[in-house]
């Protein structure tokens, strides 16, 4: 038995449905605070897609090379405020020996003085001696002196260095733990948060060659110039599609698309294509998948309030659209002598005729012209048996169909 159909004119549409996620055209990103160190791991961050509120943390970061520095600081601090008063105390007992002897010198001095006396009634010699002994307690006197001023100079000035270091110090480990504290990013506005992608890129190390990148989340490892989260503009919103590698070659810019967004309330409006990126999309760089998928970017024409970045959306785009046309199954349609035919139906066997076509779908083909539009047409090519033997004229039955 063959299987036939009735023909009639309608409108042909030929669309393409793909599934993409509603994004943001501007996004503000969120990026982390700058340091000579780079490397951090994330440890908290705050959901995708989550709302948050002006002061609310959205991320911490960590970075164990700057925590490291940062105790190595410390201890260097301790060390040397230790060094300090191991120096204060070795100069005021350096001082204080100095000064003994000074006072020592001093009644040295006096006693001397009291040994003048005899000078008077004392020999050549002994006059001699006593002047000597006095000269040079006076002598030992002013080298103590000088000796004690130097050892003060010397002991303030060494103070003074160390005091300078433990600043200098103090205050490098201040700006340090001013970037520590700084991983810890908090939200300067209110606002829907998204999380971002990060960069692929190679990396080299003993245990051999890996990767990083990918989907930022807690335990990524990011670097300065990495934005971590965006902060998307809900006033201007696009969709991103997954389209297949045959589907992408018939997709152009500015065709139409109806959009549906189940979890916006059911939500449908319409968008146009606003581009199609010849790489690989990001899911797709990202998938495990042998199947290849392209992007394609839609514009959305208005946007509804519930409609958030990051929800689904179902695509159907518009390749074709021809009103009050003729379209037939494709596969009703069969090659014989190098021209294309349709079998009719006339009363118990089919008549085959020639027709040209138009634009072809994945299912259905517009004729250009063959057919009038109400003829009964076979889907499976009859057998040899019930085909009209007689042959037609060649322009028989062309009747020009307006599209």
């Amino acid at each position: 038995k063959i299987i036939t159909i009735r023909l009639d004119r309608s409108d042909f549409v030929e669309k393409i449905i793909v599934r993409g996620t509603v994004q943001a055209v501007i996004n503000t990103p969120v990026i982390p605070p700058r340091n000579m160190y780079g490397q951090m791991t994330i440890v908290k961050l705050a959901a995708d897609g989550g709302l948050v509120h002006k002061g609310d943390t959205i991320c911490i970061l960590r970075s164990p090379e700057m925590d490291s520095k940062y105790e190595e600081m410390k201890t260097n601090i301790e060390t040397l405020e230790a060094e300090l008063k191991k120096a204060e105390a070795e100069n005021k007992l350096n001082i204080a020996l100095l000064e003994a002897q000074l006072a020592t010198n001093e009644a040295q001095l006096k006693i001397s003085s009291l040994d003048s006396l005899e000078m008077k009634f004392a020999g050549g010699v002994n006059k001699k001696l006593i002047e000597l002994e006095m000269k040079k307690a006076f002598i030992e006197k002013m080298k103590i002196e000088r000796k004690l001023a130097a050892a003060r100079v010397i002991g303030e000035t060494d103070l003074k260095q160390k005091r300078v270091r433990i600043m200098q110090e103090t205050e490098k480990s201040r700006v340090l733990e001013d970037q520590i504290r700084a991983l810890t990013i908090t939200s300067g506005r209110e606002g829907i948060v998204q999380r971002t992608i990060s960069p692929t890129f190679m990396i080299a190390g003993s245990a051999g060659t890996g990767s990083l990148g990918g989907p930022i989340r807690e335990g990524s490892v990011i670097f300065m110039s990495t934005p971590i989260l965006q902060f998307p503009d809900l006033s201007l919103m696009q969709i991103s599609a997954d389209v297949s590698e045959a589907d992408f070659r018939k997709i152009e810019k500015g065709q139409k698309t109806i959009l549906s967004v189940d979890a916006a309330k059911k939500l449908v409006t319409t968008g146009k294509i606003n581009r199609k990126n010849l790489s690989a999309s990001s899911a797709e760089r990202y998938s495990q998948s042998r199947v290849k998928n392209y992007e394609v970017i839609i514009d959305i024409d208005s946007c509804h309030s519930k409609m958030t970045p990051g929800l689904s959306a179902v695509c159907e785009i518009l390749i074709h659209e021809v009103h009050d046309t003729l379209a037939v199954p494709t596969l009703s349609i069969f090659e014989k002598d190098s021209t294309n035919v349709v079998y009719v139906k006339e009363k118990k066997k089919f008549r085959p005729v020639r027709i040209e076509t138009g634009i072809s779908g994945s299912s259905y083909t517009i004729i250009a012209s063959g057919l009038r539009g109400d003829e009964t047409i076979a889907l499976s090519e009859p057998p040899a048996s019930l085909i009209m033997k007689e042959k037609l004229p060649a322009d028989t039955n062309k009747i020009r169909i307006q599209n």
